[in-house]
C-alpha cells in the first residue's frame, strides 16, 4: 500500500527566544538594518534639535497672542508642504532615481535648513525649520524608509522592522528628551542658539553616509537573481 502523506507539512519550529530578541539578533548581525537603526535613531535626535530651535525663536522674536498664530500658520504651511510633497514628488523621486536619492531628501532639506539658520537665526529661518523637518520627513522620507524593508526576509519584515520600530524608535526618542533638556540648560541666551545647528550638521554627516549605505544596499537586493529555494521556503 501507499504511504500516507499529510496534508500539511508541519510548520517550521519557530526561532528561539521571544520576537524582541530574535528582532534584536537580526538587527545587530545586518550592516544593512544598522544603517536603518541609524537613520530612523538620528532622525529623532535631529528632530528634537529643530523643534527647540524653532520653539526658541519664535519665543525669542514674538509675544503673547502672536506666538499661537504664528505657529498655526507655521503648521499649516507644514502640512501643505508634506501633502504637496507626498502627492507630487515622492513616487516621481521614488521611481525616477530609486530609493537612494529619496532618503537623502530630508537630511539634505535639512542640511539647507540648519546652515540657513546658523547664518541668519531670523524668526521665518528658525520657522522653516519646521517645514524642513516634518514637510519631509511625513512623506517622502517615510516612504522611502519603508521601502527599505521590501528586499527583505519574511523574518527581517516582521521581527527586525518591529524591533527598530518599537524600541529603537523609542529608545531614540527617550535620548532626544534628554538632549533636549541638556540643550535647554545648555542654550540659555538666544544669541549662541544658532550654534546647534553645528551639532545638527555633524549628525546629518552620518545620517547622510548611513542613507546612502542603504540605498546602495538596497539596490543590491532588488537587483539580485531570486534565490528560489529561498523563496519556496518561505512560501512553505
Amino acid at each position: 500500500p501507499m504511504p500516507t502523506v499529510p496534508a500539511s507539512a508541519p510548520a517550521a519550529a519557530p526561532p528561539a527566544g521571544n520576537a524582541a530578541t530574535e528582532g534584536a539578533r537580526l538587527v545587530f548581525s545586518s550592516s544593512y538594518l544598522l544603517s536603518i537603526v541609524a537613520i530612523v535613531g538620528l532622525y529623532e535626535v535631529i528632530s528634537t534639535i529643530l523643534d527647540f530651535q524653532f520653539t526658541a525663536t519664535v519665543a525669542h522674536y514674538l509675544d503673547g497672542p502672536e506666538i499661537g498664530r504664528h505657529f498655526a500658520l507655521v503648521f499649516t504651511i507644514t502640512n501643505w508642504v508634506s501633502l504637496l510633497v507626498q502627492l507630487f514628488l515622492t513616487s516621481f523621486i521614488m521611481t525616477r532615481f530609486g530609493v537612494g536619492i529619496a532618503l537623502l531628501v530630508l537630511p539634505v532639506t535639512v542640511a539647507l535648513g540648519s546652515s540657513a539658520y546658523l547664518l541668519f537665526p531670523v524668526l521665518w529661518v528658525g520657522s522653516l525649520l519646521n517645514t524642513a523637518d516634518n514637510g519631509f520627513s511625513y512623506s517622502i522620507n517615510q516612504s522611502a524608509k519603508e521601502a527599505l524593508y521590501v528586499p527583505t526576509t519574511q523574518a527581517e519584515k516582521y521581527r527586525a522592522k518591529a524591533f527598530i520600530d518599537m524600541f529603537v524608535q523609542r529608545f531614540a526618542k527617550a535620548v532626544a528628551v534628554l538632549i533636549s533638556l541638556g540643550i535647554t540648560f545648555a542654550f540659555q541666551d538666544f544669541s549662541s542658539l544658532r550654534y546647534l545647528g553645528l551639532l545638527t550638521l555633524v549628525l546629518l554627516i552620518i545620517w547622510i553616509f548611513a542613507a546612502r549605505y542603504a540605498g546602495r544596499h538596497f539596490d543590491a537586493m532588488e537587483n539580485r537573481p531570486p534565490d528560489n529555494t529561498q523563496h519556496m521556503a518561505e512560501n512553505n
